[in-house]
This record gives structure tokens, sequence and C-alpha cells, in this order.
């Protein structure tokens, strides 16, 4: 059996953001240093990893959007990840696993973040923005095109980084992701998906002048500590109500338009 460990290497402390550990390895360490449950399943799709404990929670990630080849498939590891519980699972969010692995870590940190969610009460409930009161004149910057997002977001002044679609829109200014540190520093507002929350402190030391910069996606960890003493001012995830109907219907393919059926969404905002 691979032996899984996280080794958290101490960093001296910097200004801005900067922390003496990675958001990953709090994430993974925050849920590996908790009594261990038994997996019951893996599931590793083209749209979403799950992972389902014994005790019954769910917990997803985005795949990677890469498609993995059909006869080497996303991973060698296939068949073997049961063996594991979720704290090992957890040690696979980590910078220098392959992205299918680090997939399947975030699943299963997300899954036992979904059981302590249940004794929290320090979130709002609903849609992130109707928290946001974003105002026409104002700057929005996004990492990545949220396609249910857009339409509202076009109210604004709305600028999208996504280097699959760079300068493919006439109607939304859409840059390479590479043109962050040139255009950042003028959003007012700043909305990203987990899948670059390596990068948080990153783009934040772009955007000191944001009034909200927000992390928000179905799968986004719902623990907000981490993130807000990165800088993030807003963390919008979801609460699963029926984790067995959320898996079977994410194994048959379902997008997120279709997690309101199992879920709530929620919204942790930072205290000023």
């Amino acid at each position: 059996m691979l032996l899984l460990a996280l080794s958290i290497r101490k960093k001296s402390r910097k200004k801005g953001f900067h922390m003496t550990v990675s958001l990953l390895e709090e994430l993974s360490s925050h849920v590996a240093s908790k009594s261990p449950s038994r997996v019951n399943t893996v599931f590793i799709g083209q749209g979403f990893t799950a992972v389902r404990l014994v005790t019954g929670e769910v917990g997803l990630a985005l795949s990677p959007l890469t498609r993995f080849d059909t006869c080497v498939g996303a991973t060698r590891l296939a068949g073997s990840f049961t063996r594991y519980n979720s704290s090992e699972l957890a040690t696979f969010l980590n910078p220098l696993q392959p992205i299918h692995l680090r997939s399947i870590g975030l699943a299963a940190v997300n899954a036992v973040l979904q059981k302590e969610l249940r004794d929290r009460t320090d979130f709002l409930e609903g849609d992130f923005l109707k928290f946001l009161s974003i105002k026409p004149s104002e700057n929005v910057a996004m990492i990545d095109y949220y396609t249910t997002k857009i339409e509202f977001l076009k109210g604004s002044h709305l600028t999208i980084f996504d280097n699959r679609l760079a300068g493919k829109r006439k109607d939304i200014s859409i840059f390479p992701i590479s043109d962050v540190p040139k255009r950042f520093p003028e959003a007012d507002v700043v909305i990203l998906p987990p899948t670059f929350m390596d990068k948080i402190e990153d783009f934040r030391r772009f955007t000191l002048s944001a009034r909200h910069f927000v992390i928000a996606h179905p799968t986004t960890p719902p623990l907000p500590e981490p993130f807000f003493r990165r800088g993030v001012t807003m963390v919008a995830s979801m609460m699963i109500l029926n984790p067995e109907q959320m898996l079977k219907y994410v194994m048959e393919g379902a997008g997120t338009t279709l997690f309101k059926r199992f879920c709530k969404k929620i919204v942790f905002m930072k205290e000023h």
C-alpha cells in the first residue's frame, strides 16, 4: 500500500497575505488530524470527483479540465483508494501530487467538512451574489467562465480571465490568466473558484483595494478560517442535504444546476 504522508514545511513569515503553511496543506492537515473514517466510494468523473465515507457523508471536487486517457485512465492507483481512510486520502491535497490525486484529496476533505458543517451556525443561506450587492459602476474580475453567473454579472464592468476562451467573445472581455497582474488592481470585486486555491495569496496581492475577494463554488471547502487568514472576504459553498442522491446524480453526469435538489447554498462572510 502506498504510504501517504504530508510534510508541512515551515517558512519564514513575510508581509502581505503569505502564511507559514500553504492553504492546501492547512486544509489537508485539518482533516488528517481528525478521527479517520473508512471510505466507501471514490469516483473520478470527467466533471466531478467524489468521495463517500461509510458514515454517509459525500465530498465533491472538480475533476481536472483535461480529459484523461481512456486507455491509461486517470491513475494507476485505481481500485486501491477505498483501502485508505479519510485522513489518508486528505493528504493527497498537496501541490506535489498529480492533479487527479489532488482532486481526490479535496473531495475527501470536503466529505469530512460536510460532517463538521452540521455543528456550524456561522453561515448565511443563499446565493453569494445576493450578499455582494454589486453596483453597475463597479469592476468585477472573475477567474474562469462561470456560466450560470455571467448574465447577472454582465450588469457591472465584468472582466473574465480564462485561457480557454480568451479573445473568443465579443460581448464580454475575456483575457488570459497571465493578464491578472496587470488588470486585477482595477477590480472592486474578485471572484475565483477553488481550482485556484493554491494561487489565492498571489492573486490577493494584486487586489489590495478590492472590497470583496470571493472564492465561490459548490466544491469550495466549507471551512472559512484558513481562507479569511489569507485575505478572502467571502467563502461560498454548499451544505449537502441528501448525499446519497447527490452522489447518484454526479455519477450519472449531473452539473451544478441540479445540485439545488440535494443541497443548500451557504456563505461565510468575514467580519470587518
